[in-house]
């Protein structure tokens, strides 16, 4: 019987793959448009986009980012997010100016900040001088990744909550002086913003 279930499902997903692969591209992209936006849709989504995505060739930049940016957020949404960033970072090349995905792959990166620093305070109540130096390089390298996501993000849609977690990163690594040029960095960031992900 369960040899019987995993056949029909293997017949399921073979046709399913082969289906994506003869589809018109168009027909396919519009799917996958319309089930990306219903959360009861969300697999089906997944599916959809990894299969355009296996079809890259015939998708323009525009579209190519868009499946990036949706899937990225998809695979956070399913709390996946080390699946998530290789596809932020592809919108981010393929769509510099849309400041959303810097700040979704910020909250990512922020997450394994928090969790190496934790390390840190450990390290420091176990008096224990080599790891909490070992440890704290760690975290001061995550920060410095994670920094320029929020800084773009705070150019170009500022608000106080974003500058005070830049303000306290940067204490946190103990690089307070790097806050005295932000307004600079801000304002040569800021020159290029987009608030909408288009695909046309």
């Amino acid at each position: 019987m369960k040899k019987t279930y995993f056949f029909t499902l293997l017949i399921l997903f073979v046709g399913q793959v082969a289906l994506s692969q003869t589809k018109p591209i168009k027909d396919l992209y519009w799917d996958y448009s319309q089930m990306r936006m219903d959360p009861a849709t969300r697999t089906q989504a997944k599916d959809k986009a990894l299969a355009l995505l296996a079809r890259s060739t015939e998708l323009t930049e525009k579209q190519l980012a868009n499946v990036n940016f949706h899937l990225g957020r998809i695979y956070e949404e399913i709390k996946e997010p080390d699946k998530a960033v290789p596809h932020y970072e592809q919108a981010i090349k393929l769509a510099p100016a849309y400041y959303v995905t810097y700040r979704a792959l910020g909250f990512i990166y922020l997450k394994k900040c928090d969790s190496i620093g934790r390390t840190v305070t450990e390290a420091a109540k176990a008096k224990n001088a080599k790891l909490h130096a070992e440890r704290f390089s760690a975290y001061k390298n995550e920060v410095s990744k994670t920094l320029p996501y929020f800084e773009k993000s705070q150019a170009c849609d500022p608000d106080e909550r974003t500058l005070a977690m830049i303000t306290n990163l940067y204490n946190s690594i103990k690089n307070p002086q790097a806050l005295l040029t932000l307004d600079e960095r801000l304002k040569k960031l800021g020159g290029e913003c987009a608030s909408l992900l288009d695909d046309e």
